[in-house]
């Protein structure tokens, strides 16, 4: 997504208001994209481990199967 264009106020306290809101607008920009990846990363585990209890259910219900 392109970045949005804010037109420098004239006035120097809307200035730095506008600044003042930019700041604000970043740093929660990184923080929900930190969040972002992390929660990614605990989902991709849960899916690994909900793999991984799939085959070992599989391989139960089988192994007793072989043995006859």
């Amino acid at each position: 997504m392109a970045p949005k264009y804010h037109p420098t106020p004239v006035s120097g306290s809307h200035r730095k208001a506008l600044a003042k809101e930019l700041t604000r607008a970043r740093a929660m920009t990184s923080i929900l994209a930190r969040r972002a990846s992390e929660t990614r990363a605990a989902g991709e585990a849960m899916i690994r481990e909900a793999d991984d209890l799939l085959c070992q259910s599989w391989n139960e219900r089988m192994w007793p199967m072989a043995s006859r």
